[in-house]
């Protein structure tokens, strides 16, 4: 069962490559976050704005989620993995 009173509860978060993440919530757009070379995380609200510079990604996703640095919000990774399409030959599916 799944609590919708929870600190960033519905968030879904879509690692886009290596590195960068986009965060959104009910399909409305919460903001980003950019790995830099050194290791660290900026966090950007869904602005552009930077909300801070994090030595975890969780704690990069939580102040995004929050719009603002975290307050020990705890956020739980979930790897999802989406099938790859099938490919289509003559109209159908493979």
């Amino acid at each position: 069962m799944v609590s919708h009173d929870r600190p960033g509860a519905g968030v879904v978060w879509a690692r886009v490559e290596d590195g960068f993440h986009v965060g959104s919530k009910s399909g409305v757009f919460l903001g980003y976050i950019d790995r830099q070379p050194g290791g660290t995380f900026l966090a950007y609200n869904g602005r552009s704005r930077l909300v801070g510079r994090f030595e975890a990604l969780t704690a990069a996703m939580a102040a995004v989620t929050n719009d603002q640095p975290p307050q020990d919000s705890e956020i739980t990774l979930r790897e999802v993995r989406v099938p790859a399409p099938r490919s289509i030959e003559g109209g159908k599916a493979s």
